[in-house]
């Protein structure tokens, strides 16, 4: 076991810290809200990080600044944001991840510029991560289980419904759109502190094509499908390894099937296939008893 695990912690890392930003996106696509801006609070988080660290900032401050840093920022975004809908509030969320990269770039000794960042102290190990992707799954977990889960649901549904019900639909939308802020920024902690390096490509545009995989494969409707998705992206490379130079195509292949023949991910999947199989199982009910006709039962007692 030891063995194994020294040759795949790479793998098991990275699958640690897709969990994180895949719980990210899921957070806000179940609530209806189509944010992309996770891959900018990722970069946020790591830089942040780096940059405290590398001062000789104490590693827990660092961490509770980033924390309080992708609160703010989310909450000033938030604000922005609270009217759109659909594909604008897409292409704002996008532009706000482009933004912060080119201020990464052009940050000079601060951030490193084009080449980042590096040689950051990785201080919280895979154990670590490991707490820090558990501490998130509960903070979702009872997100989800509780009124306010379920008010995000609503959102997502309907969202004039859901304000014709009593919902708070900006408040709620700023509660979903700041614990998304603080998963991104966790995660890019975690890269940070895994790879002691961050640069602008890092936290680039194929990272939001990464976090969206993974919450669209794994399935948006609950936490486990981001943990799923964060599994199968992270890994699946790894497994396609043999096909050579057709892993892309067959990667992207397996993408798009899942996608098309399971719209709801791969939970959703099994828990249909679940369902079905239980529904198997169930013994079928006999024909109906039929109950004795007056007559007969009044001679028997005769």
């Amino acid at each position: 076991m030891s063995v194994w695990y020294e040759g795949n912690i790479v793998l098991i890392q990275t699958t640690l810290i897709y969990a994180l930003l895949s719980l990210s996106f899921q957070v806000v696509l179940r609530a209806g809200v189509f944010s992309l801006a996770s891959v900018g609070f990722y970069g946020l988080g790591a830089y942040t990080f780096a940059m405290l660290t590398l001062h000789g900032t104490n590693v827990w401050l660092a961490f509770l600044a980033v924390i309080v840093a992708a609160v703010v920022l989310g909450l000033l975004v938030g604000m922005l944001v609270n009217r759109l809908r659909g594909l604008y509030l897409a292409l704002f969320t996008v532009a706000f991840d482009l933004i912060l990269t080119v201020v990464a770039t052009n940050g000079g000794d601060l951030t490193g510029g084009p080449v980042g960042l590096f040689g950051v102290p990785p201080v919280l190990g895979t154990g670590g991560m490991a707490v820090l992707v558990v501490i998130a799954v509960l903070v979702v977990w009872q997100l989800e289980r509780h009124s306010l889960g379920r008010s995000f649901e609503a959102l997502r549904l309907n969202e004039d419904m859901a304000r014709s019900v009593g919902v708070e639909v900006g408040r709620r939308r700023m509660v979903v759109f700041c614990t998304s802020a603080v998963l991104g920024a966790c995660a890019g902690v975690a890269n940070i502190s895994a790879f002691t390096t961050i640069s602008p490509q890092t936290a680039g545009f194929p990272l939001v094509t990464t976090g969206l995989t993974m919450a669209v494969l794994g399935g948006i409707g609950r936490w486990q499908g981001a943990l799923i998705g964060a599994v199968i992206v992270a890994w699946l490379p790894e497994v396609l390894g043999d096909v050579g130079d057709y892993q892309a195509v067959v990667n992207g292949a397996i993408i798009i099937v899942l996608v098309v023949f399971a719209p709801d991910g791969v939970l959703g999947l099994a828990i249909r296939g679940w369902r079905r199989l239980r529904r198997r199982r169930e013994p079928e009910p006999g024909p109906p008893t039929s109950a004795p006709a007056p007559d007969q039962t009044v001679q028997e007692r005769v």
